[in-house]
């Protein structure tokens, strides 16, 4: 019975500590355009400023930030890579770039406080990891964030920015592959 209640303990608490949504791949096979370069290793990748889709509550200075994260994601999950920020790809280029689709601050007190869906964050961006010669895409990442509708403590750290890192540490991790 002990071991129940730990057990399930563990797993309430692993699902309270992580934000609802996820941050999936929805690139099931390689585009006809990716054949010849989906298993292509890149010696430098290329981070462009993601736009703001229309109504999404993004600007320019989000997207230019989640660009950043995920250039810093890059740099953790694999140094020595060359990145650049701005610049001409070539065919040694790995291109990730996209669209926020949806960013909403929220109100971290609202959340701690009143919960049910108050105040509540959300994240929601489509990255792209593309060939730099043909600009064919490589994997598609839908991130799809929010926080924990239930309120307290949890839902008031969860924040767009940590949403940001998780779905830049996800990019990083599917980079990683195409990097050399």
């Amino acid at each position: 019975m002990k071991r129940l209640v730990r057990t399930s303990s563990l797993l309430l608490l692993s699902l309270a500590l992580s934000s609802c949504g996820s941050v999936s791949d929805t690139s099931p096979k390689v585009s006809p355009a990716a054949v010849g370069v989906a298993s292509k290793s890149y010696s430098k990748v290329l981070i462009q400023d993601f736009t703001a889709g229309p109504d999404s509550g993004a600007d320019a200075a989000v997207g230019s930030k989640f660009a950043g994260i995920i250039a810093s994601a890059i740099t953790s999950n694999k140094p020595g890579t060359l990145i650049a920020r701005q610049g001409k790809a070539d065919a040694n280029t790995l291109v990730i770039g996209g669209e926020v689709t949806r960013f909403v601050e929220g109100n971290a007190a609202l959340r701690l406080l009143v919960g049910m869906g108050a105040g509540s964050s959300y994240f929601d961006a489509t990255i792209r990891l593309s060939d730099g010669a043909s600009g064919a895409v490589l994997h598609t990442l839908k991130a799809d964030k929010n926080s924990w509708g239930l309120g307290g403590g949890i839902a008031a750290s969860q924040t767009v920015d940590t949403f940001m890192a998780d779905a830049a540490k996800k990019t990083a991790d599917t980079a990683r592959s195409h990097i050399k």
